[in-house]
């Protein structure tokens, strides 16, 4: 499996169209419905807001080190079994298929967003611009594992 880099949601949409298509998706770890569908999660918190968050003074100084790291070098690489903190847990209810699907109408409702962003649980407050491409990077980690 190779490393997946990419810098939006567009160029995530692309990838996750090309791997439906596939009638082989595998992941070594977690099922891939459990994967597209926590990636999912992660974007709908940023529209709800996420259970758990780090003090504000952890997002402000180390959260905005970790991101503009991953920013400069246009990837991220996190422990890719964890769950969003304070989150239920994910039942593999699913097909790759229907995670994927799940995870593209997630992308199109935050892609068509109005509201209020919410601050991301390390990061802090980011404009829709940067969870723009902090989800499209966090998504290339995870599909990083998937074999399609």
């Amino acid at each position: 499996m190779a490393k997946v880099v990419l810098s939006n949601l567009e160029e995530a949409k692309a990838v996750l169209r090309k791997i439906i298509e596939s009638d082989r998706v595998s992941s070594p770890n977690w099922p891939v419905f459990t994967i597209m569908s926590h990636c999912a999660q992660t974007i709908q918190y940023a529209m709800t807001g996420y259970p758990k968050s780090k003090p504000k003074w952890i997002q402000n100084t180390i959260g905005k080190w970790v991101l503009g790291k991953f920013s400069r070098q246009g990837y991220m690489s996190h422990n890719l079994q964890a769950p969003v903190p304070g989150s239920p847990p994910i039942e593999n209810t699913g097909t790759a298929k229907d995670g994927i699907k799940i995870l593209l109408d997630t992308i199109e409702t935050f892609e068509t967003y109005k509201g209020d962003l919410k601050p991301h649980l390390i990061f802090g407050n980011l404009n829709k611009e940067a969870y723009n491409q902090y989800f499209a990077m966090h998504i290339a980690d995870h599909i990083s594992e998937v074999s399609y």
